[in-house]
């Protein structure tokens, strides 16, 4: 019998991976180390190099920086002296032009010195040593490990590593999640920020074997200012990227191992339950909120997170943040917790909840995500309470703490923090294939958490069936509703929840599998993104709608990334890009 029912998890897991296919995907971020320097010993002391260095006039540095190029012999001491002469390069009154020839002149000099460092690489025998300093992070807690980003590519054409204008080498520093009160509203799987590598003090005590150190700053402080570089009395820009420092945390997550747990058996990843920041918490950026769907994670937002990290503009203005929840449960219990853990940071980043981040929050969701994000922008009244229940909450005759719990899922009002709402592929009228075969099967096979099982039980001993009202009666049989059922066009809290007001401006992406079909909206209405049909995920109250070709992931399409960057940009009141 044991056998038999593991068999039918199997066919379910497999039918529903198909069902919701492309709702999330494996990584695909990698690293490529790149080969060594080429490197030997200079003849010679590098202090009399310099010191013909010391006599070249300003107004030759540049042409004398770049001869050094040309030289027949190569080593780290050679990159040392290319260095020294581009911050005198640097120094000098300089047009745009120059600056940036000068700046790509002194990052290429300073590359095989940072891949030596970072690689703890023996530079003794070439007459030159090596030594690393790092920052510590935001919270004063030290880096275990720095990569270079420019080793960092994606197999997706989408995501390509950006290009820095700054000065210095873009890296990353990981440290493990101390699991401390600091750290928990950052990722289980480490905490990673972008660091500029910098030389900052050359010792020439032995001429022979002068000691090179070089400095991981982190250029964003706890205010969310920049720290700069300076050469003479110009000041410089550091090579950041917000991206790559995500990007190795893709790398290393592991939450997309949690989707199916999360699905059929909660309570293996109940812990997780969470909003996590992607970079530091900031009081003056703006917070954008993702959140995903049925048997899916936060890994669906790979591209729009990293079009978002790295654009200069979007990054320096808003601020990501990834919404993780097992999605077994029903989507109206998730998204009580979810608010109130998302009212929980922003009392943490601003007590008086006057910050820029606590009064100005986009949602992202993806399908059942977009469900949940609703709840953050209707007020629902007594309107599901009363679709479900006969009499009033204080009339319910259960004990205070689940009166409370179930008026926390039923009744809530919108959150005045959020100003703006995207809904993606979102089954606003539900989704037939919750009332399919697969979708029946899918729902026998849930297993709900302890926490709502303690709350419908604790109902249950006080409540009959008559106490129900007759629509709701078969979702909410025996230890509760779960996650499918609530998808059902026919599901009454659906019902009124489409029937909900919005508080804020809302836009739609809508995917179709047969997009080439789609010329006319009346044709549309026919289609389907092979989960949600356009007449279910079509809003009319939407300021917006993007109809993209997608199989349920219109998460991922370039189309509907450039038009959510592009309601970014105008509801941060920015320029467009």
């Amino acid at each position: 019998m044991l056998q038999q029912q593991s068999s039918w998890r199997w066919l379910a897991i497999l039918v529903i991976a198909l069902v919701c296919q492309a709702c999330s995907q494996g990584k695909y971020i990698y690293w490529r180390q790149a080969a060594p320097a080429q490197t030997e010993a200079i003849n010679g002391f590098l202090a009399y190099q310099y010191i013909a260095l010391e006599r070249v006039a300003d107004s030759a540095i540049a042409d004398y920086c770049l001869q050094l190029t040309s030289q027949q012999t190569s080593g780290y001491q050679l990159f040392l002296l290319q260095i020294s002469c581009a911050e005198r390069w640097l120094a000098q009154e300089l047009t745009s032009e120059q600056q940036q020839q000068a700046i790509a002149y002194y990052n290429r000099a300073l590359m095989p010195l940072a891949r030596a460092a970072v690689a703890k690489t023996d530079t003794r025998a070439l007459n030159l040593v090596l030594k690393l300093q790092l920052d510590a992070d935001e919270h004063g807690l030290a880096f275990e490990q720095l990569f270079i980003s420019a080793d960092l590519n994606a197999y997706d054409p989408f995501i390509q590593r950006q290009q820095g204008n700054g000065v210095g080498i873009s890296v990353v520093g990981q440290r493990a999640n101390s699991k401390t009160e600091l750290d928990r509203y950052y990722p289980p799987e480490g905490i990673f920020r972008p660091l500029t590598l910098l030389p900052v003090a050359l010792d020439f005590s032995d001429p022979v074997l002068p000691v090179l150190t070089l400095r991981a700053v982190l250029p964003e402080v706890n205010d969310g200012s920049r720290t700069g570089w300076t050469f003479g009395s110009n000041h410089y820009a550091l090579n950041y990227d917000p991206a790559a420092a995500y990007l190795c945390l893709v790398e290393v997550a592991v939450v997309d191992t949690l989707e199916q747990s999360g699905l059929f058996n909660a309570d293996k990843v109940e812990d997780k339950l969470g909003i996590y920041a992607i970079e530091p918490l900031q009081r003056d950026k703006i917070p954008i909120l993702m959140i995903h769907g049925l048997n899916s994670s936060p890994l669906i937002w790979r591209r729009l997170s990293w079009a978002i990290l790295s654009n200069p503009k979007l990054a320096a203005r808003y601020q990501v943040w990834h919404a993780f929840y097992p999605s077994g449960p029903p989507p109206f219990f998730n998204a009580m917790r979810l608010r109130q853990r998302t009212d929980e940071l922003l009392k943490h980043i601003s007590p008086d909840m006057r910050a820029l981040a606590a009064n100005n929050m986009v949602l992202v969701g993806h399908s059942m995500g977009g469900i949940i994000s609703k709840t953050y922008v209707q007020s629902s009244g007594s309107e599901l309470w009363d679709r479900t229940f006969y009499k009033t909450p204080s009339e319910l005759p259960v004990d205070d703490a689940t009166r409370q719990t179930l008026q926390d899922i039923f009744i809530f009002n919108a959150k005045p923090y959020v100003k703006t709402a995207i809904f993606i592929d979102t089954p606003h009228r539900g989704a037939d294939t919750a009332d399919s075969w697969v979708g029946r099967l899918a729902s026998a096979l849930i297993t709900l958490p302890t926490a709502i099982k303690k709350v419908f039980g604790h109902m249950w001993l006080a409540l009959t069936r008559e106490d129900i009202k007759p629509a709701m009666r078969s979702y909410m049989r025996g230890s509760g509703p779960n996650s499918v059922d609530v998808l059902s066009p026919r599901h009454p809290l659906t019902q009124a929840l489409n029937e909900l007001a919005f508080s804020v401006p809302v836009y739609s992406v809508i995917g179709n599998a047969k997009l080439a079909q789609c010329t006319v909206l009346k044709n549309c209405e026919l289609q389907n993104d092979t989960v949600v049909p356009y007449s279910s995920a079509h809003l009319a109250l939407a300021k917006e709608e993007l109809v993209v070709q997608s199989a349920h992931n219109s998460y991922q399409s370039e189309q509907a990334i450039q038009f959510i960057t592009g309601i970014l940009f105008r509801s941060a009141n920015a320029d467009t890009p």
